[in-house]
Parts: C-alpha cells; structure tokens; sequence
C-alpha cells in the first residue's frame, strides 16, 4: 500500500462525504468562482444604481434652480420693472422709439 494516499484504515479517503468533495473539486470551484461573480455583480449593481437615485436627485434640484432664476430674469427684463429701476436712478425714459438719420451719399 502506499502510505501517502491511504490512511490507517487503508481506505484513500476518510469519509464518503470527504470522497465526492475531493472527487469533484473542479466542480466546488466553479460553483464558487460563479457565486463570487454573483456577489460582486449584485454589489456593483447597487451602487450603480444608488448613484443614479443621487443623480436625478441632483438633475431635479438644478432644474429648479434653472427655473427659478429664468421667471426671476423675465420678471426683472419687463419693461415695468426696468422703469422702476431706471427711475430710482433718475435716467430718464422716452417714450418715442430713437431716429435713424442717414447723410447724403452714405451707403449701407
């Protein structure tokens, strides 16, 4: 008998238990290489997907901002407005669009 691969009993493995898991070990590995996998796609894909929910959290409140300082740009460009601020600095306003005066002899 060989000593190296035998135990007292001169059986080659301990248990049978022992025997399928030594008999199919490429098996075990590859089952372990692909629930590894499976964890580490899980775990990317949550973050994945936790990024994207703090994107569009950030996407909503810029749009609100964009929004709110576009209405606060159109309210303050109204004619009325700029007249209020126009007459607190004592500019004066016409009320008659400007004139275009073109000299004799000069082309476009």
């Amino acid at each position: 008998m060989n000593p190296i691969n035998t135990t007292e009993t001169g059986r080659k493995y301990g248990t049978v238990s022992s025997m399928i898991f030594w008999k199919n070990k490429m098996y075990f590995l590859f089952l372990l290489g692909i629930m590894l996998m499976y964890i580490a796609n899980v775990q990317y894909s949550e973050f994945r997907i936790r990024k994207a929910q703090i994107l569009e959290k950030e996407i909503t409140q810029l749009k609100w901002n964009y929004w709110t300082m576009k209405s606060g740009m159109i309210f303050n460009g109204m004619e009325e407005q700029v007249g209020k601020k126009v007459s607190e600095t004592e500019l004066i306003i016409k009320d008659e669009a400007p004139k275009i005066l073109i000299q004799q002899g000069q082309k476009n």
